[in-house]
């Protein structure tokens, strides 16, 4: 039989992984972190746990790696927006109504 100290309850799981015991539920209805019923309640094997963890950590140093959209900035030459002072989104729309009305 398999040791009890092998098994974390979603509480244990989300202290470890500093999130909330709601979010481990939803990891483990969506697949993402694999898990099993015993009375009701979910239980994880620790050495899932560390495998989801260590996957975690990878995936999150690949998200400090990219470059902050501010900085990329891809889409403030297409649509005109973020240069000069006052720029007001809703005097762009209203003329791209009366454009489209023209049109017609």
């Amino acid at each position: 039989m398999e040791n009890e100290q092998d098994l974390l309850s979603v509480g244990e799981a989300a202290k470890r992984l500093q999130r909330s015991t709601e979010q481990v539920r939803r990891y483990l209805r969506e697949g993402r972190l694999s898990g099993r019923r015993i009375g009701g309640q979910w239980f994880i094997d620790r050495p899932v746990l560390d495998s989801f963890m260590t996957a975690a950590r990878k995936q999150q140093g690949f998200v400090n790696r990219l470059r902050r959209a501010s900085a990329i900035r891809p889409l403030d030459d297409v649509i005109g927006i973020g240069r000069g002072s006052g720029t007001n989104i809703a005097e762009g729309k209203a003329a791209y109504w009366a454009a489209a009305t023209r049109r017609r």
